[in-house]
């Protein structure tokens, strides 16, 4: 992360340098009561240039965004992109919409007969049975 705000104050040296002498500036006009004194001048170097490097980085860290991912689409051009296989037989899946009881409304369930002379056929059953005991032929 340092790296990157070094080198992006190193790529923009000339807007750096025009964003540190205004930050002295004001730097010196407002927090030090005017003061262009040398020892003031100084005094103020470090954190105006603390300052300005970071202002630089955020304000031109869209513009390096923008190389950056420019750069990661032209290396990525290279490869080629597989697309998964997902066909499926038009009788593989069969699409049910749940159809909702005739008694009292709720949503049904598929159930399988386990007695009598419909033993094993499907059927739609309603999901409050034992309350309600609507039921639909398949």
């Amino acid at each position: 992360m340092v790296k990157n705000i070094l080198n992006s104050a190193l790529n923009n040296f000339q807007a750096f340098l025009v964003t540190w002498v205004v930050i002295i500036i004001v730097n010196q006009l407002f927090i030090f009561g005017a003061c262009f004194a040398p020892y003031c001048l100084l005094a103020a170097l470090p954190h105006t240039c603390v300052i300005a490097v970071l202002l630089n980085y955020f304000l031109n860290a869209e513009e390096s965004n923008k190389q950056l991912n420019s750069s990661k689409i032209d290396s990525n051009s290279d490869f080629k992109y597989t697309q998964v296989d997902n066909h499926r037989e038009d009788n593989e899946f069969e699409e049910t919409e749940i159809p909702f009881c005739p008694k009292c409304g709720s949503k049904m369930a598929l159930r399988t007969a386990k007695n009598g002379a419909h033993a094993g056929n499907k059927f739609w059953g309603c999901s409050k049975y034992p309350k309600c005991k609507g039921l639909l032929n398949i």
